[in-house]
């Protein structure tokens, strides 16, 4: 899921670094086209530390409240207009957020380590 993410991103922080900002249409279409560049940087910085946080296993729970959020956000128009392959890709990421935001990751993450040495499990 992180990979996703950062993959999606990166083009947009590159195109923010050389002077060219770019513009979510998926932004434009929900919020309108006067606020569609900040909105889409401001999504792009949230997606960003969720990924970070979901590499490092840091507030995996917080980060998988916006990724479930996101990815049902997401996911819903793509089903609905038929585009299956795209809208089971984003179902697949929403899944495996909300199984992150529901158990935690306390094997692989600093949060469980945290919760073992507070013996707080």
């Amino acid at each position: 899921m992180a990979a996703f993410w950062l993959h999606s991103d990166i083009p947009r922080w590159v195109g923010l670094a050389a002077g060219h900002p770019e513009a979510n249409g998926f932004v434009s279409s929900l919020f309108g086209p006067s606020m569609v560049v900040p909105l889409t940087y401001f999504f792009t910085i949230l997606e960003t530390l969720a990924a970070i946080s979901f590499l490092l296993g840091l507030l995996t729970r917080l980060a998988a409240v916006w990724a479930v959020v996101e990815f049902a956000i997401i996911d819903t128009p793509l089903l609905m207009a038929g585009n299956v392959e795209q809208g089971l890709v984003h179902a697949l990421l929403f899944s495996a957020s909300l199984v992150l935001l529901l158990n935690g990751s306390p094997t692989l993450s600093i949060d469980g380590l945290i919760a073992k040495c507070l013996r707080i499990e």
